[in-house]
């Protein structure tokens, strides 16, 4: 896996400082994904709830609610309308896309301030990537070009950066 090696671990030290404060004040994290992105936003959540003692919630988890909103306001509003209603400011939201430009995710970012974590694909003009400049942020490149690679390669990070912060609260 040539992609890891790329991997800039300043970014996930970022992230891991974004989460780390949130645990500290007490604010909500919020994962979203499709498809195994999903997947990963959940398995995710769980390990920040779980092992790092962080409140996180991963909205595709929710689905009556997502499939409610997606039927009857669209589905590039699938996940921005639950967030909007949960969102309290210095919330963080984590945005798992390997485009970069999936509509129901990216339009999850459209009244984030910040902090705002990414994990994307290889390509920096991706949407979710233009939505971090001028915020707290922190974004995640998978530089190849399979997606499976790229999907592989994000829970990797997540469990690393889960297990970081569970060996602070141990």
């Amino acid at each position: 896996m040539v992609a890891i090696s790329h991997i800039n671990f300043d970014e996930i030290d970022k992230c891991i400082k974004i989460l780390r404060e949130a645990r500290q004040t007490d604010n909500n994290v919020f994962i979203v994904g499709n498809g195994g992105s999903a997947a990963t936003a959940s398995h995710f959540a769980n390990d920040l709830l779980k092992m790092a003692n962080i409140r996180a919630l991963c909205i595709p988890d929710m689905t009556p609610t997502t499939l409610a909103y997606g039927n009857d306001e669209g589905w590039k509003w699938m996940f921005h309308d639950p967030i909007s209603k949960l969102y309290n400011p210095r919330d963080v939201l984590v945005a798992i896309s390997c485009s970069g430009n999936s509509e129901n995710v990216v339009n999850c970012t459209d009244f984030i301030v910040s902090p705002l974590i990414v994990l994307t694909g290889n390509d920096p003009k991706c949407k979710l990537a233009m939505r971090t400049i001028g915020v707290t942020s922190a974004i995640i490149y998978v530089q190849d070009d399979d997606i499976t690679v790229q999907e592989s390669i994000h829970s990797v990070i997540c469990h690393a950066i889960a297990r970081i912060l569970s060996d602070e609260v141990r």
